[in-house]
């Protein structure tokens, strides 16, 4: 059986006390891809400061690595982004900008987004968040987000940006969106599907592969995050 997105991420609390009661040992920091940015949203608009959230994997990144290598296995700067980025999205909906549904979906992919960030730079060897052999499709989905994101930071740098690579992004952001856009209905449907095939013998499919229909909302989505990483 499968392990819906909103239990993987009430993992994430679990884990980390079941960590300090097994004394799992730190590991060497790793080198990654993240960008540390500084986060100063004083005087910034509502799409402004949730700019500063979409691009703060950087500073959340190297802050775990470092609280890490120091014992400190909990993140007062997560609970501080989750927040803010909620108040920001409730700000775009009272002007009428995001309707609800909408806010609601961006929300928890960045919050998906972030605590994947978080996970991958605990420096600890031995935390395992789901069973051996069980399909989660939350952590690929979560590592897309953030790589696109990336991507789409660094088209915003760019004088021109590229119609086809911007094209490829933001199929790829509709398809992550929509899965974050799954009933928990029709998620332990999807997981069930993938439980029939390996049963059957076959390979559970790929994230990108998964058959997932696009909707409105995550469409929706997907354009408000790409408009408001190229600085649209």
């Amino acid at each position: 059986m499968g392990i819906s997105r909103r239990d993987f991420m009430k993992l994430f609390g679990i884990g980390v006390a079941s960590l300090l009661m097994t004394r799992c040992r730190a590991v060497a920091p790793v080198v990654t891809c993240y960008v540390a940015t500084k986060i100063n949203t004083d005087l910034l608009s509502s799409h402004e400061r949730l700019r500063e959230y979409w691009l703060s994997f950087g500073d959340l990144a190297q802050r775990t690595r470092e609280e890490a290598s120091n014992g400190n296995y909990e993140s007062d700067f997560i609970q501080q982004l989750i927040t803010s980025h909620r108040n920001a999205l409730d700000e775009l909906i009272a002007t009428g900008e995001l309707n609800a549904p909408v806010a609601d979906l961006i929300h928890e992919a960045y919050m998906a987004a972030i605590y994947h960030v978080w996970n991958s730079n605990l420096l600890l060897t031995c935390y395992t968040p789901t069973p051996i052999g069980t399909v989660n499709y939350t952590l690929p989905s979560a590592d897309m987000l953030v790589e696109q994101a990336n991507i789409l930071e660094e088209l915003s740098m760019q004088s021109t940006i590229d119609p086809e690579t911007l094209v490829k992004v933001q199929v790829s952001l509709e398809h992550d969106l929509a899965y974050y856009d799954l009933s928990e209905a029709d998620m332990q449907k999807l997981y069930d599907q993938i439980r029939n095939l390996q049963q059957q013998g076959q390979q559970a499919p790929e994230f990108e592969e998964l058959p997932i229909e696009v909707t409105p909302d995550a469409k929706a989505a997907a354009h408000f995050i790409i408009d408001l990483l190229t600085g649209k």
